[in-house]
């Protein structure tokens, strides 16, 4: 209630012959304390929502990173699986031509 005081004294208002009006004014700047209020409170929970998204972000890049990680693995897996297996080596080709066309890529990527 304060800053109504400073209000009344900065705008030359003299609040002694206004009841009334310092009623409303008091009733007004209640509301607008209100209104500060939830604003702060809407502030603090927009930084806490932000902080989410920074850690969700960084966990969706580490997830991302690992399923990479675990494609990779899969892949050699499966070449091992075909290498070893006597009967059929036409899996072995298909992938040893689809790492071939991998490091080609890595390569023209590393020429550019």
């Amino acid at each position: 209630m304060r800053w109504i005081n400073y209000f009344f004294y900065f705008c030359k208002i003299d609040v002694r012959n206004m009841d009334g009006d310092v009623r409303i004014a008091s009733a007004l700047g209640g509301k607008i304390s209100q209104l500060v209020g939830l604003y702060e409170k809407e502030k603090e929970n927009v930084l806490i929502l932000k902080d989410t998204i920074k850690r969700l972000k960084e966990q969706i890049e580490s997830l991302e990173t690992e399923m990479e990680d675990f494609k990779d693995e899969n892949r050699k897996l499966k070449l091992a699986v075909a290498l070893k297996s006597k009967g059929d080596a036409s899996d072995a080709k298909k992938f040893i031509d689809e790492l071939v066309r991998e490091i080609d890529k890595c390569l023209t990527l590393l020429n550019r």
